[in-house]
C-alpha cells in the first residue's frame, strides 16, 4: 500500500518518518555512552540508522527494500539540496554586528588562520588527485576540492554541492565526500581531545584549563538546542509568533538569492559565458540573509527578530540535511573508492594537526592554543566542533576565544568552508583544469601564511 502513495503523500510520509528518525537517533545516542563521549550529534546517528535500515544494508541482507518505501527514500535523497539553502539563509539573520573595525580586530587571526587551513586543503587535495588518485585510481579532477568541501565544509556542503558535482560528471564524489565528512567529524573530536590533553600536560604550553577535560561532560553537549516557550516568541504587536516570522525572513533571504542568481546568469549569458549556469544557490543565500538583516537594522525592526527562533529553524534544516544525506549515501561508491577515502583522511588530519602545532602560535599570539584549537576543530568537522574543543581547554571562558571564534564566521563562512569560493571550486576546476586550480591554491596558501605570520596585531578597542 505504501508503494502506491501519491507524490504529495510520499512527501508527507517521508517527513513523518524523518521526525521518527530524529527521535531514534536521540535515543540511540542517549544510551550509547561512547557516542556522547565523541560528541557525535544525534542527527549523524539518525543518518546511520536510516542507512542501516534502508535498502543498502537491511535490504541487502533480507533481499527486500528494507524498512522504508522507495518513494520515501526518493524524497529524502533530494531534501539535502533544498535544506542547505535554509541553513545558509539563516546565517546572518538575527546577528548583531559590532563595528567593522572591532569585528575585524577580534576575528582577523581566526579568519586568516582558518583560510590558511582551507586553502591548504585545496592545495593538498588537488596535489593528491593530480599525482595519485587521478592517474592511479581514476578519480575525477573535480575531487581536487573535496578535502576542503568535506573537512571544512562538512555534510551540508557536500550535500549542497551534489547537483553541481553530478552536472560536472562526478556524482561519485558526493558519496566519498559524505564518508569523509563523517570521518572528519570523529577525527576532529578524537584528535582534538588528544591535543587538548597534550597541551594541558605539556610544560611548554600554557592553557586556561589546568585539569584534564572529561569528554563525556554533559555541559559540553553540542546537541542541546534551547527554544523559548511560545509566549516568549510573540512579536511586540502580538500579530505573529517569532518562529513563523523567522521562517518568513529566511524565505525572503532565499528569494533574494534566487533573484541574484538569475541576474548573474542573465549577465553572464549576455557576456557570452555560462559560468553561473551550474552555480549552486546556497552560497548566495548568505548574501540574501545579510540584506534582510541590514534592512531590519536600518528600519529599526531588528529587535523583533528572535535569534533562537532563527537558530531553531536552521537546526531543523541542518539535522534534516544530515540525516537524509548520510541515510541515502551510496555504500557501494565508498567501498569502491577506499584508497581515496584513506588518502584524503590521512592528508586532512595531518595537515590540520601539523598546522596547529607549527603555525598556531605564529597566527594567534595571545592564548594561542585556545584560539588555534577552535580553528583546528572547524577544519576537521564544523563550527560546533571548534566550540567544543575551545570549551575543553577553556571551560570557564577566561580568554576571548569563544567570542573571537564566533566573529570569525562572519568574514570566513560566506567564502570558505562551504561558501562562495568552495562552491566556485568545482566549476573552476571544470573550466580551467585541476593543475591551474592547484597552483592557485598553493599560492593562496603561501600568501595567507605570510599575511598571518607577519601581520601586526591591532590593539583591542
Amino acid at each position: 500500500m505504501l508503494e502506491r502513495l501519491s507524490d504529495a503523500q510520499a512527501v508527507g510520509f517521508a517527513i513523518v518518518l524523518l521526525g521518527l528518525m530524529f527521535w531514534v537517533g536521540w535515543l540511540v545516542r542517549r544510551y550509547v555512552p561512547f557516542l556522547r563521549a565523541l560528541f557525535i550529534p544525534a542527527s549523524v546517528v539518525a543518518g546511520f540508522v536510516v542507512l542501516l535500515l534502508g535498502p543498502q544494508v537491511l535490504g541487502e541482507l533480507t533481499d527486500t527494500q528494507g524498512v522504508f518505501p522507495q518513494s520515501v527514500i526518493d524524497v529524502w535523497r533530494v531534501l539535502p539540496g533544498l535544506m542547505i539553502n535554509v541553513v545558509f539563509g539563516a546565517i546572518m539573520i538575527g546577528k548583531t554586528l559590532p563595528g567593522a573595525r572591532k569585528l575585524w580586530t577580534a576575528a582577523a587571526p581566526h579568519a586568516i588562520f582558518g583560510s590558511f587551513l582551507s586553502f591548504g586543503q585545496f592545495a593538498l587535495g588537488g596535489l593528491a588527485v593530480l599525482l595519485l588518485l587521478g592517474p592511479v585510481f581514476g578519480l575525477a579532477p573535480e575531487a581536487g576540492s573535496l578535502l576542503e568541501m568535506s573537512f571544512a565544509g562538512g555534510h551540508g556542503t557536500i550535500a549542497g554541492m551534489g547537483q553541481l558535482l553530478a552536472d560536472a560528471g562526478a556524482p561519485e564524489v558526493v558519496d566519498i565526500g559524505l564518508g569523509l565528512a563523517t570521518i572528519s567529524m570523529i577525527s576532529g573530536v578524537v584528535v582534538g581531545s588528544a591535543l587538548v590533553r597534550w597541551a594541558v600536560r605539556s610544560p611548554a604550553v600554557t592553557v586556561a584549563r589546568d585539569t584534564p577535560p572529561s569528554p563525556a561532560s554533559d555541559d559540553l553537549d553540542v546537541d542541546r538546542v534551547r527554544i523559548a516557550p511560545a509566549d516568549e516568541h510573540e512579536t511586540e504587536d502580538g500579530g505573529m509568533h517569532a518562529m513563523p516570522l523567522a521562517f518568513a525572513l529566511i524565505s525572503i533571504a532565499i528569494l533574494i538569492a534566487i533573484a541574484l542568481l538569475w541576474t548573474l546568469r542573465w549577465v553572464a549569458g549576455a557576456l557570452g559565458t555560462d559560468v553561473f549556469d551550474s552555480f549552486p544557490l546556497f552560497p548566495l543565500t548568505v548574501i540574501g540573509g545579510l540584506v534582510v538583516q541590514g534592512v531590519a537594522t536600518r528600519t529599526g525592526q531588528a529587535a523583533k527578530i528572535d535569534k533562537r527562533a532563527v537558530s531553531g529553524i536552521s537546526a531543523i534544516a541542518l539535522d534534516t540535511l544530515v540525516v537524509c544525506a548520510i541515510g541515502t549515501m551510496s555504500l557501494a561508491t565508498i567501498g569502491s573508492n577506499v584508497p581515496a577515502v584513506v588518502v584524503f583522511t590521512v592528508i586532512g588530519v595531518l595537515w590540520s594537526t601539523v598546522t596547529l602545532l607549527w603555525w598556531g602560535k605564529a597566527f594567534h599570539r595571545r592564548n594561542w592554543f585556545e584560539h588555534a584549537i577552535a580553528d583546528f576543530g572547524q577544519s576537521q568537522g564544523n563550527v560546533a566542533t571548534g566550540f567544543v574543543l575551545a570549551d575543553m581547554v577553556d571551560p570557564r571562558r577566561a580568554t576571548s576565544t569563544a567570542d573571537d571564534y564566533g566573529y570569525k564566521q562572519l568574514p570566513y563562512e560566506p567564502f570558505l568552508g562551504g561558501g562562495l569560493l568552495t562552491a566556485l571550486s568545482v566549476p573552476f576546476i571544470t573550466a580551467a583544469g585541476l593543475p591551474v586550480f592547484t597552483a592557485i591554491s598553493v599560492v593562496g596558501t603561501i600568501v595567507l601564511a605570510v599575511w598571518g605570520i607577519r601581520r601586526k596585531p591591532t590593539p583591542a578597542l
